[in-house]
């Protein structure tokens, strides 16, 4: 088996407008899928991000740390959420995720898995969860890669030991799959999609007392030395 992160590019504007009805029914469709994947021995992990106007962006731009508030959502999408399954190729990822439930105006990509670590008991302590997504910014896939080389090496074993929940370093992006609605029936794409101002190359989560808290730790690390970090809480099940 093949890991993959499906990951919900969310229009975050439809979802917005969407009755509380409506958003209740497609929050229980998601946690329908998520159990079937689970039953299926398909999901190794699975989320539900906070919108992204709740989050913040941190880099670093020589001495001057940058702290962006969100929201976040280029071309319309922000990560809304994600389920990490396993596949016996990329084709059946594609089909697993095709069957997500979304909005006609969401995307959903598909990346396969590098490396990661997920524990079980990721949310069996209370408190809140971050997710933190790794982005790099660059004109070609090649120095993405490099950025995400340099991260990735230099980051290494400094995550906080009491507090990291686990996380995924995803494969380039032109080894994805985008799959739009049209119409009645939903398209794939291939990769790459270095179009987007920033490219997730790697999710992973901590736990901490606040967003703040979180800031603080993520500006004295290369995460945000050499690419952003977009940190968002989890929506907790």
């Amino acid at each position: 088996m093949t890991e993959y992160l499906v990951m919900m590019r969310e229009d975050e504007h439809a979802h917005a407008s969407q009755s509380p009805k409506a958003m209740s029914e497609l929050i229980e469709k998601s946690a329908t899928y998520a159990d079937e994947l689970r039953r299926a021995g398909r999901l190794k992990d699975s989320g539900r991000l906070r919108p992204s106007k709740e989050g913040k962006r941190v880099r670093r731009e020589g001495d001057r740390l940058e702290v962006g508030d969100g929201p976040f959502a280029e071309e319309g999408k922000a990560l809304g959420g994600y389920y990490w399954v396993q596949a016996s190729s990329f084709d059946e990822a594609a089909e697993l995720a095709a069957k997500a439930p979304a909005l006609p105006t969401d995307e959903i990509d598909v990346r396969p898995v590098m490396k990661g670590m997920c524990p079980k008991d990721k949310e069996a302590k209370p408190g809140k969860i971050f997710a933190c997504a790794v982005l790099g910014s660059t004109k070609t896939e090649e120095a993405w890669v490099e950025v995400m080389d340099r991260i990735d090496e230099e980051t290494r074993g400094r995550f906080p030991e009491a507090s990291f929940l686990g996380g995924l370093r995803l494969e380039p992006p032109s080894s994805g799959r985008r799959i739009v609605t049209r119409g009645e029936r939903r398209a794939m794409f291939d990769g790459p999609f270095l179009e987007s101002k920033e490219v997730i190359g790697g999710l992973f989560f901590v736990r901490m007392t606040s967003i703040e808290d979180a800031v603080r730790w993520a500006a004295e690390t290369p995460f945000v030395v050499h690419g952003a970090l977009e940190i968002r809480e989890l929506w907790r099940t």
